[in-house]
């Protein structure tokens, strides 16, 4: 007599539940790092500077590179022969986002101090200061730092420039310790009897 061994099978349903998370682990993957959306804080930024000119925008591209990625482009650029100075500069960054928007409807003539006022608003009540504000013709830069801001190793930095019907917001994270070796090597470099 001969016996039949029948060797199971694996049905499709068992199949599944290990598609799914397979599915799901590079959506998740990179939701972590950061890079689908900006940061509620550039988006406070960006609306407060539309509704006061009561205007409205298009996102022409809006990206956000968390510290994951960064962390990867450093380890594998560790293996590539890189300029000194571009390297400390990669060391330094531990993330960043961009939204770079154009106004459909904006006024012929911008008040960039009542925009700039309410960024102002806006950002202080997040716990943002303004470092540094510039008004020229049809150009408006702000940069924010927070007002708790404890150590350099490891600051973020919000800014906006518009330009005529262009506007940029963004915000990066760093360590500012290899970025001011940086600047002081440069400094020494190009003016060597002045420091």
């Amino acid at each position: 007599m001969t016996t039949l061994r029948i060797q199971p099978t694996r049905s499709r349903r068992g199949l599944r539940p290990g598609l799914g998370v397979a599915l799901m682990l590079p959506v998740v993957c990179v939701s972590l790092t950061g890079c689908f959306n900006v940061s509620s804080d550039i988006e406070a930024l960006r609306n407060s500077l539309v509704q006061s000119v009561r205007g409205e925008c298009e996102a022409e591209i809006e990206v956000g590179v968390g510290a994951l990625p960064f962390a990867l482009a450093r380890t594998g650029l560790s293996f590539v022969e890189m300029d000194p100075e571009a390297r400390a500069a990669l060391e330094a960054v531990r993330g960043a986002e961009v939204g770079v928007y154009h106004f459909r409807y904006q006024p012929k003539h911008l008040n960039h101090a009542r925009m700039l006022s309410a960024a102002d608003d806006a950002m202080s009540a997040r716990g943002w200061y303004r470092l540094v504000g510039v008004i020229h013709g049809r150009q408006m830069v702000g940069v924010y730092v927070p007002l708790a801001l404890r150590s350099t190793r490891n600051v973020r930095v919000c800014a906006v420039v518009l330009d005529g019907h262009k506007m940029v917001v963004g915000s990066a994270r760093s360590d500012l310790e290899p970025l001011l070796e940086l600047a002081l090597n440069q400094a020494n470099r190009r003016f060597p009897h002045r420091l």
